[in-house]
């Protein structure tokens, strides 16, 4: 319950500078679940894959940056398509005999 002994715009300010891979930064998923580092190495990685792919005649699609993970509740609605997907496959083909 809200009492008064912070004020609403301090929270929104410590909500704004989390650290990155902090675990709010985790759960919501994209930039803030990963390190800097890691983010400075797929960068990196990217940057490699672009030179060699211009090295190499430049035909085709370029690659491109890897994505940011997805947050929990994004993950756990994929895994529940698939799931019931799945299920619905079953159903329709399994029981046909």
């Amino acid at each position: 319950m809200y009492r008064g002994l912070i004020s609403v715009r301090e929270v929104s300010v410590y909500a704004t500078n989390l650290p990155r891979e902090s675990s709010v930064g985790i759960r919501l998923g994209g930039p803030d679940a990963i390190s800097s580092e890691v983010e400075a190495s797929w960068l990196i990685e990217n940057a490699m894959l672009r030179i060699a792919h211009a090295q190499a005649g430049g035909k085709g699609k370029a690659p491109e940056m890897r994505e940011y993970p997805l947050g929990v509740a994004e993950q756990a609605e994929k895994e529940n398509f698939a799931v019931s997907r799945a299920e619905a496959f079953r159903r329709k083909h399994l029981n046909k005999k």
